[in-house]
């Protein structure tokens, strides 16, 4: 099966399974956006988790929310419209400065019951523009610990030249969606800091023997930079979001230079593959990484940092032990299995209890 079909496959069968099911109605529909991304993944992990522990049943859909469930959980999806029969939650990773939400909050609250974010920063910004701060819960973004692993040396190489990528590089990751739309991705969504990225990759590559590895799509804003730059790179588009692991197995490092961020899901991805990270102080990653025991900081913009930073994992093998080996524990408290039981006491659980008492 060629990943074009393989993709169709897939969509066909997210949207087949996201039907109601008038014979067993939900308590809970996780609402995306119909994508085969990071977002649908994070639902099918809410999903799953909640059904695990038998706290309720789940179902994750891209539209068909209407039909049943006492809670809709809007995940990175705006809320359309008041549901007066429903409670509604609504996860809003990050903030654009000129969203257009920002001048309709009075509007927004009107229409939800709690709203969740990953990140403090997040809360602030909305906070600032008039969102009701009682509403607002903030739990960090979790991670499926069986999903992801670290590889000993031996199978990192295996890896790499199965990719392609020669024995001596020293391999730079980026796998996430920093182009606008679905397309080839060449309109940049400045927001990611693609050009953040390229500027220390390029810095770094007159020094270092580097090779970036790329996944996600609409990526072509990097891969022109990069080519224009003759810096070597491999972008591989992984048929399911489980194998992204083998592309982390990879890395020398993983390189975050966003500008705004809600989470994001390379802080934990590169934390539980025991591959060192490198990150502006965005979202979750000013939340709960801490520079110099589980990752490398900087402030946003700062590429002199940036490149002094991904210097310094290649010559500094200590260090880069140490990060991996406080990572590898870290990452733990972000198992799906244990901050399950925040989302469902802090958001789940009390809207069901509300709404069964609204119906006695």
């Amino acid at each position: 099966m060629n990943r074009l079909t393989d993709k169709i496959w897939r969509t066909g069968s997210n949207w087949t399974r996201s039907l109601p099911n008038v014979f067993r109605p939900e308590e809970i529909q996780i609402v995306t956006d119909g994508h085969d991304w990071v977002i649908n993944e994070v639902a099918k992990s809410l999903a799953h988790s909640l059904s695990e522990k038998n706290l309720a049943r789940v179902r994750v859909t891209p539209f068909f929310y209407f039909f049943s469930g006492k809670v809709l959980h809007f995940n990175s999806v705006p809320v359309p419209k008041k549901f007066r029969h429903n409670k509604v939650i609504q996860t809003w990773y990050h903030v654009n400065q000129d969203d257009p939400r920002l001048k309709q909050m009075d509007q927004i609250a009107s229409r939800i019951d709690l709203l969740h974010t990953t990140a403090q920063t997040t809360k602030a910004i909305l906070i600032q523009h008039g969102f009701p701060q009682e509403k607002i819960r903030v739990i960090p973004m979790g991670i499926d610990l069986a999903m992801f692993t670290s590889a000993p040396m031996p199978e990192r190489k295996r890896i790499r030249a199965e990719l392609g990528i020669p024995e001596n590089a020293f391999v730079i990751g980026s796998f996430q969606k920093d182009g606008d739309g679905w397309g080839a991705g060449m309109n940049p969504k400045w927001i990611k800091g693609p050009d953040v990225f390229c500027d220390v990759v390029e810095r770094v590559a007159k020094e270092l023997p580097v090779h970036v590895l790329l996944s996600g799509p609409s990526r072509g804003y990097v891969k022109d930079r990069l080519t224009r730059a003759n810096i070597p790179f491999t972008h591989r588009f992984v048929s399911a979001y489980a194998d992204v692991n083998t592309l982390y197995q990879a890395l020398d490092v993983y390189l975050i230079s966003s500008r705004t961020e809600g989470v994001p899901m390379a802080l934990l991805e590169s934390w539980v593959t025991g591959v060192p990270l490198i990150s502006t102080r965005v979202g979750m990653v000013k939340d709960v990484a801490l520079d110099g025991q589980t990752a490398l900081l900087a402030d946003i913009e700062d590429r002199d940092k940036l490149t002094a930073h991904v210097s310094q994992i290649f010559t500094n093998q200590a260090l880069r032990e140490y990060l991996i080996a406080n990572s590898l524990q870290e990452v733990k408290r972000f198992d799906w299995t244990v901050l399950i039981d925040r989302y469902w006491e802090e958001l789940y659980e009390p809207l069901l209890r509300s709404s069964e008492l609204v119906e006695l």
